[in-house]
């Protein structure tokens, strides 16, 4: 079994963790896009006195969502003048990825509530974005990644053949353009998120007061890190695959189904990736070793520390490394040492250098890997890559 523990390069995965949007930042985006672009005015012909949240909340075919919004506190930030979009799925979209999702999220409310705000800050476009655009645009959100502090963004892309003028009491971005005329617009036919996922509308451009503007999609927008499920995520992600066949390996073994447990445990799982699982397999065969169903068991379990209690605080990554409550971290084998996370400010692109500090098993010493993909989220973990 100490063989097999020998380097963990590990593949940290978070879950369930996200900081709560501000009601003030929903009102007032704090960051427009770059490059000139033309979008209502507060009070333009199209828009309406209606404010965002009394739209959503008289829609039915977004009641669901409205129920969503309603539970994490959001709806008090939409009851006034909305100067962003909102890219809302429809009630049959939210269906479909509930469906889903396998944890028991009622267990963990508030890490769950945590989940859905990250979620639905995806769905949060920093400015009024119409479906008429200059050009295909990739727009950011109000969710930010949280190793670069980037937004994640997605792409409303438009149909070149279908044009028109921008309504003359539409206005340029900045204020420098304001006397040019109002240009020719494309229509936009559909959003890519960052999953790569074509997503069509249900409906466009109900602008409501402040000048915001409501969409309807017939699916749920993914950014790069948020999945429903682990086995959505090593869909989408190829560092998480060797891992999903290690539990299904370990899961045919043992007779029993090791992903549930990890679906229902809030809590940190470290994922070596493909390539750390090839070193691992050259060192077997190199001591001619073959590990047992249950020694993988047992370095599977190593790579997990329950989270303790509802309360997304818990769930470690690297924001808490300094706080020895939570770092270092107990995985499933309590009479080993457990996993500590250290980060190093570095760059501006990469402004953490995150590592896990582990026991290496043949030597009986510790080992230390980097963690190259952080931030990976399912309803009850969240996730980084090394």
């Amino acid at each position: 079994m100490r063989a097999l523990l020998v380097t963990v390069s590990a593949f940290v995965v978070l879950i369930g963790s996200a900081s709560a949007l501000g009601l003030d930042d929903i009102n007032r985006p704090s960051k427009p896009d770059s490059k000139p672009h033309v979008s209502p005015k507060d009070g333009c012909s199209a828009c309406s006195t209606t404010t965002a949240w009394a739209y959503i909340s008289s829609t039915p075919s977004l009641s669901a969502v409205a129920g969503l919004i309603k539970a994490i506190g959001l709806d008090a930030a939409l009851m006034g003048p909305f100067t962003g979009t909102l890219v809302l799925p429809t009630n049959e979209a939210v269906g479909a990825y509930v469906s889903q999702i396998k944890g028991n999220v009622t267990a963990y409310p508030d890490i769950f509530n945590s989940f859905l705000t990250k979620l639905l800050n995806y769905h949060f476009i920093l400015r009024s974005a119409p479906a008429w655009q200059l050009s295909t645009v990739y727009l950011s959100t109000r969710y930010l990644n949280s190793w670069t502090t980037f937004p994640h963004t997605v792409t409303f892309v438009v149909d070149p053949s279908v044009s028109k003028r921008a309504p003359g009491d539409w206005q340029w971005s900045r204020k420098n353009m304001k006397n040019r005329p109002m240009p020719r617009v494309f229509e936009v036919t559909h959003i890519i998120d960052e999953q790569g996922n074509e997503v069509t509308f249900a409906s466009k451009d109900n602008f409501v007061a402040g000048g915001g503007v409501i969409h309807s999609v017939n699916a749920v927008l993914g950014a790069s890190d948020i999945y429903p499920s682990h086995n959505a995520s090593a869909a989408g992600i190829p560092e998480l695959r060797a891992l999903q066949a290690l539990i299904s390996t370990v899961s045919a073994g043992l007779g029993f189904d090791f992903l549930p447990l990890l679906e229902d445990q809030p809590g940190t799982l470290v994922a070596p990736t493909s390539e750390a699982f090839a070193t691992l397999q050259g060192i077997f065969a190199s001591l001619n070793i073959t590990p047992t169903t249950n020694q993988l068991y047992t370095a599977l379990s190593y790579h997990v520390c329950p989270a303790l209690g509802d309360d997304p605080k818990y769930l470690l990554y690297f924001p808490f490394t300094k706080n020895k409550k939570y770092n270092p971290c107990k995985t499933f084998i309590e009479r080993m040492p457990g996993l500590l996370f250290s980060n190093t400010p570095t760059g501006l692109l990469t402004p953490q250098e995150l590592t896990v500090t582990y026991l290496n098993g043949l030597t009986n010493s510790q080992g230390t890997s980097n963690i190259v993909l952080t931030g990976i989220t399912t309803p009850l973990v969240r996730p980084a890559v090394s």
